[in-house]
C-alpha cells in the first residue's frame, strides 16, 4: 500500500506540475493563436503528421489543455472529414487515459464522504451513461473535469466510454467543418458562430425532448 501511495502521490505531483507549468508561467504563450499557426505550420509538413495530432491531443487530455486547440488544428489541415476522424481519436484516447488516471488517483475518495459518497455513486450508476451523453454533446463544460470525475466516481466504463464517442462526434466535426470552411473555404467568423449555436440548439433539444416525454409517461403511468 505504501508503494501504490507513493506512485499516486508521484503521479499527483506530475500532473498538477505539468497543469500549472500550462497555465501560470510563460509556456501559456504557446496556447496563443500565433502559436497554433506554428503548430499547423509543423504539423503539416509531417507525413506521420495524423499520428502526432491524434497522441498530442491524447496527452493534451490528460494535461488538461483545451481540446479545441486540437479540434481546430485538425480541422484546417486535414480538413472537416479526415480532421475530424483524427480529433476524435485523439480525444476519445485521451479521454479513457485520463479516466483511468482519476479513478487511480481518487480511489477510494468517494467513501471518505460516506452517504454521500454512495448517493453520487448510486447517481453515476444509475444515470451515469445519459449524464455523461449530455455534457459531451453540448459544447462548453471543460473536457478534462467529466474525464477525471468519471474515473473518480466509478462510472461503468462501458457507460462512460460509450457516451464519449457518441457524445465527442457531433461536436469535433461542426468544430473541425468550421475551422476548415473559415481558414480555407468561404465562411465568415459570424456564420461559424450562427451554426454553432444552430447546432447546439438541436443537440440540446435531442436530449432533452426524449427525456420530457420519458417524464410525462412515467407521471402518466403512476396516475
Amino acid at each position: 500500500m505504501h508503494k501504490r501511495n507513493a506512485i499516486k502521490l508521484a503521479t499527483f505531483f506530475v500532473l498538477a506540475g505539468g497543469v500549472a507549468a500550462l497555465y501560470f508561467t510563460p509556456l501559456r504563450s504557446y496556447l496563443t493563436k500565433a502559436h497554433i499557426n506554428d503548430l499547423i505550420t509543423w504539423l503539416r509538413g509531417l507525413w506521420y503528421g495524423p499520428l502526432v495530432l491524434i497522441a498530442i491531443y491524447a496527452a493534451g487530455c490528460v494535461f488538461a489543455l483545451p481540446a479545441s486547440i486540437f479540434v481546430i488544428a485538425a480541422g484546417v489541415i486535414w480538413g472537416w472529414k479526415l480532421g475530424g476522424l483524427y480529433a476524435i481519436i485523439g480525444g476519445f484516447l485521451g479521454a479513457i487515459a485520463a479516466y483511468y488516471v482519476g479513478g487511480f488517483l481518487g480511489e477510494g475518495l468517494l467513501d471518505k464522504f460516506g452517504s454521500v459518497g454512495r448517493g453520487v455513486r448510486k447517481q453515476v450508476e444509475s444515470s451515469g451513461f445519459m449524464s455523461m451523453l449530455i455534457v459531451r454533446l453540448i459544447p462548453g463544460p471543460p473536457f478534462a473535469v467529466w474525464n477525471y470525475a468519471a474515473g473518480v466516481a466509478k462510472m461503468r466504463f462501458r457507460d462512460y466510454a460509450l457516451a464519449t464517442l457518441i457524445g465527442i462526434i457531433p461536436s469535433h466535426l461542426v468544430f473541425t467543418y468550421c475551422a476548415d470552411s473559415l481558414v480555407n473555404g468561404t465562411m465568415t467568423q459570424g456564420d461559424a458562430l450562427k451554426r454553432l449555436a444552430i447546432v447546439c440548439a438541436l443537440l440540446l433539444a435531442l436530449i432533452l425532448i426524449p427525456l420530457y416525454i420519458k417524464k410525462r409517461m412515467g407521471v402518466k403511468s403512476i396516475e
